[in-house]
């Protein structure tokens, strides 16, 4: 972090910040002949070696015509995916992510995508609708002795939301945003970013004794039905045992 002891002193909190931790979570974007509707959000490769997720951008994108405004015409969905996981072996070359050269991670990208997407009798992406692929250019060295990430992730591992500071501080004219903010979203994410920098816009306002309307904050929401088995769950583990879904 970048602010200094006077700050650090006027804020505990901004100190609690240095036990913050980031890793590797970055990707490919493919790009794709065909429109490939998968589900209506997120998509999570929970078998996935590589822990990876993704995201059909072109479902949000009602008023843009991709395949018209972007490249030659012929790309007409852009699949974003996500590796979490860099230090497992893959289902291609038996090797972490952070061992292979740049082709060999969209290689191995591409058949884990496939082999959690081409089940139940349906095949959702198929090699001859791949146009062509983006990889982010932070990280470099892929293949080589010393890879490395320049645009690494928040992660939070349990119990570290206590570390995460507050859109308001305790410096009067000092508001944070971004996604190592402590919101409800409570994920290293846009929509993370996106609540925190409204929750500084209400304090700064509530500073200011402003009269404009202030943001309104969305909070996630969490199926009831879920409830009683995270407090079967929270029981569990205050009595030292494994979660009940754990197998191994």
């Amino acid at each position: 972090m970048t602010w200094g002891p006077a700050l650090r002193a006027a804020d505990p909190q901004l100190g609690r910040c240095d036990a913050l931790k980031t890793d590797w979570m970055t990707g490919v974007m493919f790009y794709l002949r065909t429109p490939t509707p998968v589900v209506h959000g997120h998509i999570n490769c929970l078998d996935s070696p590589w822990a990876v997720t993704g995201i059909g951008q072109m479902q949000f994108w009602d008023v843009r015509d991709f395949s018209r405004d972007y490249g030659d015409g012929q790309a007409h969905e852009c699949l974003s995916t996500i590796i979490s996981e860099w230090d497992k072996p893959g289902i291609l070359y038996g090797k972490t992510a952070r061992e292979c050269t740049k082709d060999e991670i969209v290689a191995e990208l591409w058949a884990q995508l496939k082999d959690g997407l081409n089940d139940s009798g349906k095949t959702t992406l198929r090699d001859e609708d791949r146009l062509g692929w983006f990889m982010d250019p932070a990280v470099t060295g892929l293949g080589g002795p010393d890879p490395q990430n320049r645009e690494q992730l928040l992660i939070h591992p349990t119990g570290t939301l206590y570390h995460r500071p507050s859109a308001r501080t305790a410096v009067p004219n000092f508001f944070l945003a971004g996604d190592y903010v402590r919101t409800d979203v409570d994920l290293a994410t846009m929509e993370g970013a996106n609540e925190s920098a409204r929750r500084a816009v209400n304090a700064l306002l509530d500073t200011d004794n402003s009269g404009a309307e202030r943001c309104h904050i969305w909070e996630l929401f969490r199926p009831p039905e879920m409830e009683p088995l995270k407090r079967v769950d929270e029981v569990r583990y205050q009595l030292g045992l494994p979660n009940t879904f754990d197998l191994g």
